[in-house]
């Protein structure tokens, strides 16, 4: 297993970043007292305390921090940096640069999923560039530069090379024309990207980057298996929570449970499905995606004589029957459930005696694994329909795939 060590300025920065190996089920530690350790077996996090330190101060503190820890052999060193650029960076940077004598410098501080991202050099906060918000007011470590290329430039004589988004979505960035360069981001998929790139350099690196860019690294080299949503309830409630985790990576599967009423076969959605998941994208397999994909199936039913209870029934079974042969050849990390009727049918088809409570991942959604049946001790979670926050689809997808 990879070894990693990750190098912070503050304790809660170690750790947003340390449990990031910690859900892959890698053994971290997070120091915080060098001198308290005796040796080091693991993965770990180094606090080093130097966010609030004058440049030089941080320097010579960062350098004597790790010194003695990089004659330790680790795979990946990463330098993490705060994701609004607060802090002594490049002084950072040089002190691990000097000890750790890097061929490359990755620099990319864009953490996508908290809306920092940057355009054009130009790093921001929530679309503002951080120089115009009250980042740049801190009291303690104010923000005087957001263009990433000036701000590494400044404390490098080696020429900084950066890449715009074009570059890095084309895969046309070209590495071995210097030593140190910095990123554009804009998607978890770009920092993927970034990453890919870099390693297939087979050069010894020096990562610098926020939680975004750690997070990219680990979903290289040790991604997490796909999970699966299967979403019965036609509530807005649900639809909602839908739109949110597609609009955030999840594909969506539309089962057209009227052309199946009709007579369409169900091995052309259950195919559809085992590729996605073989892809490594989360699948929702979901019957009413607007309203308009239910009042659709009620119509058809009633053309065959179907009461409404009757087609809630069909459909809920179907998208159990879906599920199941969609699991039976693909490898997941569990399955999202919502609605009661949709959940019930999928424990019966699955021929489950039930499950064993794990833990209650948000109020009133727990985390479980399935006793019994087809999957036994398969993760599930189960959430009522007309329930929840509209991102709680998408945190449950990746609370399944977490190894805690």
């Amino acid at each position: 297993m990879p070894k990693y060590l990750i190098i912070a300025d503050d304790f809660t920065g170690a750790n947003d970043t340390g449990v990031q190996l910690k859900k892959r089920g890698i053994e971290t530690q997070v120091i915080v007292n060098l001198k308290d350790t005796c040796e080091i077996n693991t993965s770990c996090v180094i606090d080093t305390e130097s966010r609030g330190l004058g440049e030089k101060e941080a320097y010579e503190s960062v350098r004597n921090y790790i010194r003695d820890i990089l004659k330790e052999e680790f795979d990946f060193v990463y330098k993490k940096v705060d994701s609004t650029l607060r802090g002594n960076l490049v002084s950072e940077i040089k002190a691990i640069d000097d000890i750790y004598k890097p061929e490359l410098i990755i620099f990319a501080p864009a953490f996508p999923k908290i809306g920092r991202t940057t355009v054009d050099k130009i790093h921001k906060l929530n679309g503002i560039r951080i120089i115009e918000t009250e980042i740049a007011n801190d009291p303690k470590k104010p923000v005087k530069e957001d263009n990433l290329n000036k701000l590494l430039q400044e404390g490098y004589e080696d020429k900084v090379i950066h890449h715009d988004l074009l570059e890095i979505r084309r895969g046309e960035m070209d590495l071995e024309c210097s030593r140190i360069h910095s990123f554009d981001g804009e998607t978890d998929e770009d920092l993927i990207h970034i990453v890919n790139a870099s390693i297939n350099t087979n050069k010894k690196i020096l990562w610098v980057g926020s939680a975004g860019l750690a997070d990219a690294i680990f979903a290289v080299k040790k991604p997490f298996k796909p999970s699966l949503a299967i979403v019965g309830s036609i509530s807005e409630v649900s639809r909602s929570q839908l739109k949110y985790a597609e609009k955030n990576g999840a594909s969506i599967l539309k089962i057209d449970i009227g052309k199946l009423l009709n007579g369409e076969n169900k091995k052309s959605y259950v195919d559809l499905g085992i590729d996605i998941l073989a892809k490594g994208k989360d699948l929702i397999l979901s019957s009413a995606y607007n309203r308009e994909d239910y009042e659709k199936a009620i119509n058809i039913g009633d053309k065959k004589f179907m009461p409404k209870e009757e087609v809630s029934m069909y459909t809920q079974e179907t998208l159990a029957d879906i599920g199941i042969e969609i699991l039976k050849s693909s490898h997941v990390s569990g399955v999202f459930l919502t609605g009661g009727d949709t959940a019930i049918s999928f424990i019966n088809k699955c021929e489950a005696i039930g499950s064993v409570i794990i833990q209650e991942v948000i109020t009133g959604i727990p985390l479980m694994k399935i006793k019994g049946g087809k999957f036994d001790g398969l993760k599930m979670i189960t959430k009522a329909g007309a329930f929840g926050r509209e991102e709680d689809i998408y945190y449950s997808l990746g609370k399944l795939k977490e190894d805690l």
